[in-house]
């Protein structure tokens, strides 16, 4: 270590900074008789816990929620639907065949107060269904579904974007000596440290195309259809390196970590999102109430936020009797709206917050307030005023009315 104090040729701030970086790896290569394994980040422990199931969350499984009370409350007649699949048309391998799984999924969730929508879980071949009818055993409990949905991923850009930055940095001990061999040169004695720092990321998109149409005829509805591109990040990595010569004695050190984010949590929204459109223009109900902020939740939460504590602090009351009012808006409960957050009003807040999936403790807390100015099923407007302009996005006029004909043609 004592090279760096004899080189004439670098001044005393390189001699003194050449110390210290010999100096720390002296450090590390004393400290580390094994280099250990690399340890998972607590925030993707704490995201995909080892050995424990771990439900399935999107940014849309609370507006399939609000879809099954938008039917309760709207008291529409189910419907029987059947689907083919949503199958991969792209070329993408990383895309899941499991498309109709996740839509079943999906349908079930907007069913489980208002049972607005049935699943006929038939096979692939919906033809097979109305030739089947007749032969089936059973077949007064039989019921042919009104409706078949078909879709799938259409385009798939794994890549849309990417990106690199780094930087780094070396400093030179001794240039060595030059040494020739006849036919070529080498050098020996070269001591210098280096070191570098990269960090990357990638940007990409999934779009589902799905539409339904009747099983009388085959005929796809007009109107009934969604398609939606969904972007999101494909993962991003972070990488280090240090290298030391000194002579003959060399030493490297590489630090990496990769996080691939899995497009198929993009597909399971898309099909969650389309479900949601294509059931409420059939039914004929304004399904954007719940779509409207269920993709923008984290840009207006903190604005909430500050809504909930302010309120909580000068009028505590009027929290509960906003909340007494959306929860009778959806049948949760049929008690006065007075501020008091007796024990029928916890009875509904307990029901309303386990079918949102959220802790069923009868407490009305920031949670729950957000979730009911987030999802109002029952108005166009939130509960209590909280962002720039009051209003969910305004509703297109034509969906329900188409939704409305596709439901009388069928019967």
């Amino acid at each position: 270590m004592g090279c760096c104090f004899i080189m004439p040729s670098i001044n005393s701030l390189n001699r003194m900074f050449c110390f210290l970086v010999l100096l720390f790896m002296s450090l590390v290569l004393a400290s580390c008789s094994a280099v250990k394994m690399p340890m998972v980040p607590d925030e993707v422990k704490a995201q995909h816990p080892s050995n424990m199931p771990n439900p399935v969350v999107t940014n849309f499984n609370e507006a399939c929620a609000c879809m099954d009370d938008l039917m309760l409350i709207n008291k529409v007649a189910p419907i029987y639907i059947a689907s083919d699949g949503l199958l991969n048309y792209t070329s993408s391998r990383s895309i899941s065949s499991g498309g109709k799984e996740m839509l079943i999924t999906a349908l079930s969730r907007m069913a489980v107060r208002s049972k607005g929508v049935k699943f006929v879980a038939y096979g692939s071949d919906i033809q097979n269904i109305v030739n089947l009818n007749g032969a089936h055993p059973d077949n007064k409990s039989f019921y042919v579904p009104d409706y078949f949905i078909r879709g799938g991923v259409t385009q798939h850009i794994k890549n849309i974007w990417s990106g690199q930055e780094g930087d780094g940095t070396s400093v030179s001990i001794d240039n060595g000596d030059l040494i020739n061999h006849n036919t070529f040169y080498s050098i020996i004695g070269a001591e210098d440290v280096s070191g570098s720092n990269s960090n990357s990321a990638s940007y990409g998109t999934v779009t589902l195309d799905m539409s339904a149409g009747f099983v009388s005829n085959l005929q796809i509805i007009p109107g009934a259809s969604s398609a939606n591109t969904l972007a999101m990040s494909g993962g991003a990595s972070n990488s280090r390196s240090i290298d030391l010569t000194l002579g003959d004695l060399g030493y490297s050190y590489h630090l990496s970590n990769h996080r691939t984010l899995d497009f198929n949590q993009a597909f399971r929204s898309l099909i969650q999102v389309g479900a949601i459109e294509i059931i409420g223009k059939i039914q004929g109900v304004p399904y954007w109430r719940c779509l409207a902020n269920a993709g923008t939740v984290e840009a207006k939460n903190e604005q909430l936020r500050r809504q909930f504590v302010e309120l909580h602090k000068t009028d505590s009351q009027s929290i509960v009797r906003f909340a007494q009012k959306a929860l009778r808006d959806l049948h949760y409960y049929d008690g006065e709206i007075n501020g008091n957050l007796d024990l029928l009003t916890r009875e509904g807040l307990q029901k309303y917050q386990q079918h949102m999936g959220l802790m069923a403790s009868g407490i009305l807390g920031y949670d729950t307030f957000r979730m009911m100015n987030i999802f109002t099923p029952a108005r166009d407007t939130a509960y209590v005023p909280w962002w720039e302009n009051h209003t969910l996005i305004p509703s297109p006029v034509t969906a329900g009315k188409e939704g409305k004909n596709a439901a009388a043609k069928a019967k």
